[in-house]
């Protein structure tokens, strides 16, 4: 963990960059330009076809029936926003509904027919009020509020939801981006027995997921890298890190490698730590 923070502290020491590749992504996406209901990438949108996960549950349970898993997995993310109003206080301020998508699918594992091991659904609402406030070498770019409601819709035992406010604050210096998101969780009364269906499914997740994250981007040519670190701040220090690189591949897509290693890749495995590594492509880059 303090390797990884160092290297955060070594991206936001790089020099500057003429050229600002959030400026970049927010004018070719021109927010004013698009009617309501336009889809836009909100977070990337990627597939990888071969995974290597290691912690996750040895069986799996599905529609009551259980079977053993895979360590050999595919990760597919899709993530997409519509806006909804534009220019809302003093021609600035858009409100955008979002929602996103991440699959853990059981491709190899042919034996129990290849089911989808996991599905997390994420909507959100989400004002977004670009600014620039320059201080000395570094500025502040966005805030943004949005509510947030993820699930994996499934019941019982295997349920898993929460509803999050979070705040989003986005600051960069040259062309290394750093977003600091906290969120506050929506209490939920407790479960009067495991099948209650308006009963909190994973009333510790927070003691996993912890209270914020902290991330980074690095643009480099036309290649992206990627660090994400969260933390419980607490005393048994339970966290997850997400490292992942990008460059273009053609006209359309590009690759995408990722590591993650720590708590909350899913909602299913919360509570495990689990460690991935993966390739595949991205169809948009994130700046």
């Amino acid at each position: 963990m303090k390797l990884l923070i160092g290297s955060l502290l070594l991206w936001t020491a790089l020099p500057l960059f003429a050229a600002d590749a959030l400026d970049k992504r927010l004018k070719a996406e021109q927010w004013d330009n698009y009617e309501p209901f336009t889809l836009l990438p909100h977070k990337t949108n990627y597939l990888m076809p071969l995974t290597y996960v290691d912690g996750i549950a040895s069986t799996l349970n599905r529609d009551g029936a259980s079977a053993p898993s895979d360590n050999l997995e595919a990760k597919f993310q899709l993530s997409l926003k519509t806006p909804l109003w534009s220019k809302i206080y003093k021609d600035n301020g858009y409100l955008f509904f979002a929602f996103t998508q991440q699959a853990y699918w059981q491709a190899y594992n042919t034996e129990v027919s290849s089911p989808f091991r996991e599905t997390n659904y994420e909507p959100e609402l989400i004002l977004m009020l670009p600014h620039y406030r320059n201080y000395e070498e570094a500025a502040s770019r966005i805030i943004s509020l949005s509510i947030s409601h993820q699930s994996n819709g499934r019941a019982g035992e295997l349920s898993r939801s929460w509803n999050r406010l979070k705040l989003s604050w986005v600051t960069s210096i040259g062309n290394v981006f750093i977003n600091f998101e906290p969120w506050y969780r929506f209490n939920e009364q407790k479960k009067t027995s495991v099948d209650d269906p308006k009963g909190d499914d994973n009333p510790d997740i927070t003691k996993y997921m912890g209270w914020f994250e902290l991330s980074a981007a690095y643009k480099q040519d036309d290649a992206t890298w990627r660090l994400m670190l969260r933390n419980n701040l607490r005393s048994d220090n339970k966290g997850a890190v997400r490292f992942s690189y990008s460059q273009p591949f053609n006209r359309h897509i590009r690759l995408y490698a990722e590591l993650f290693t720590g708590y909350g890749e899913s909602l299913i495995d919360y509570d495990r730590s689990v460690t991935r590594i993966g390739i595949g492509f991205e169809l948009n880059d994130i700046l």
